[in-house]
C-alpha cells in the first residue's frame, strides 16, 4: 500500500481522468473535485475523531488552509465517499451531480484497484460508497 495523502490521491485520480475532451465536462470535472475537497475540509474533517482533529489543528498552526487532504489518506478518504453521495452535499446541476455520482463510485474503486487501501479492510466503505451512488441516481431530484 502506497502511503500518500489525500491531496496526492486526488491529484492523481483526476489526472488519470483526463482522457475527457469536451471542455464542458473538463469543467464539470474540476467543479466536482472542488465539491469533493470542499466537503472532505468542513464536513468529513468535523467528523473525524478528537485525535484526529488534534491533528489537522496542528496541521493549522502551520498555516495549512487544507489540512484534511494534506494529512489524511486513502482510508479515511474513501471513508467519507458515501456520505458526500447523501442527499444534503449533492451538487444542485443535474449534469454535476451525475458527474459527482460517477467519480465518488469510481473513485473508491481507483483506491482499491491501486492498491491504496486494502480491499478486505475497506470493503464495507466500496459497498456503502456503491449503495450510496444507487441512492443518489434513485434522488427525486435527478
Amino acid at each position: 500500500m502506497d502511503n500518500v495523502n489525500a491531496d496526492t490521491i486526488l491529484r492523481r485520480f483526476f489526472a488519470a481522468s483526463g482522457h475527457v475532451q469536451h471542455p464542458e465536462s473538463l469543467l464539470r470535472y474540476e467543479r466536482v473535485q472542488g465539491h469533493l475537497r470542499d466537503y472532505l475540509e468542513l464536513v468529513a474533517a468535523a467528523r473525524l475523531t478528537d485525535g484526529e482533529q488534534e491533528l489537522l489543528a496542528l496541521e493549522r498552526q502551520f498555516g495549512t488552509e487544507t489540512p484534511y487532504v494534506q494529512v489524511m489518506g486513502a482510508r479515511d478518504l474513501l471513508h467519507a465517499l458515501p456520505d458526500f453521495l447523501a442527499a444534503p452535499h449533492l451538487l444542485p446541476d443535474f449534469h454535476d451531480r451525475l458527474a459527482q455520482i460517477s467519480v465518488a463510485s469510481r473513485l473508491a474503486q481507483w483506491l482499491c484497484s491501486r492498491q491504496l487501501v486494502q480491499r478486505e479492510d475497506s470493503w464495507e466503505d466500496v459497498v456503502l460508497t456503491r449503495a450510496a451512488a444507487e441512492q443518489a441516481r434513485r434522488s427525486p431530484a435527478l
